[in-house]
C-alpha cells in the first residue's frame, strides 16, 4: 500500500460529501454526487472531508489545555502597546519604574501595574539595589520571543500559494 492510499484510508467525508480516492486528486463540489460546496470562499475546501490520521496526530501532539490557556494569557499580556513598549525597551537595557514611566509616557502606578501582569506571567523580573527596583527581561526566551515577533511584523505580506504559482 503506498503513503497515499494509506492516507485516504482514514479520510473521511463529514456528512452528504464525498472526497477524492487520493488526498493529492481534488475533485470539485459539483462534480461529487450529493456533495453541497461549504462555501464560495477561496481559502476554504470545497468538500467537507477529515484526515482523521491527521487530527489524531495534531491532538497527540497539541499542548495541554492549561497550557495553551496560560499562553493565551501571555499573548493577551503582550496585546498591550505599553507592556510591549516596556518589554523591548527591557530587552535592551535594565530599567527602573521611574525610567520606564519616562520611557513610555504613562504614570508610574500604569507602568507598576503592567510590570506586576509581565511579572506574574513570567516576563519580566526584578532586583532591588537600595530603595530602586531594577527590572529586566525574566530570560532569554522572552528576549527571542520579542524579536520573533518584531521580525515577524517586518514581513511582507505572503502570497498564497496558487497566485505564485500561476505567475
Amino acid at each position: 500500500m503506498t503513503g497515499a492510499q494509506s492516507r485516504s484510508s482514514t479520510r473521511r467525508p463529514s456528512t452528504a460529501t464525498a472526497t477524492a480516492s487520493t488526498p493529492e486528486q481534488s475533485i470539485p463540489a459539483d462534480e461529487v454526487a450529493g456533495a453541497e460546496p461549504i462555501s464560495g470562499a477561496p481559502d476554504l475546501c470545497e468538500v467537507a472531508c477529515v484526515d482523521l490520521e491527521k487530527v489524531e496526530r495534531a491532538l497527540r501532539l497539541a499542548p495541554a489545555r492549561a497550557t495553551l490557556a496560560t499562553l493565551a494569557e501571555m499573548f493577551r499580556a503582550l496585546g498591550d502597546p505599553t507592556r510591549l513598549r516596556i518589554l523591548t525597551a527591557l530587552a535592551a537595557v535594565e530599567l527602573c519604574v521611574c525610567d520606564l514611566a519616562t520611557l513610555t509616557g504613562v504614570s508610574e502606578s500604569a507602568v507598576s501595574h503592567s510590570l506586576r501582569t509581565l511579572r506574574q506571567l513570567r516576563l519580566v523580573r526584578y532586583r532591588k539595589a537600595g530603595k530602586i527596583a531594577y527590572y529586566s527581561l525574566d530570560d532569554e526566551h522572552v528576549g527571542r520571543l520579542i524579536s520573533e515577533g518584531l521580525i515577524h511584523v517586518g514581513e511582507s505580506p505572503r502570497v498564497p500559494a496558487t497566485t505564485a504559482a500561476s505567475r
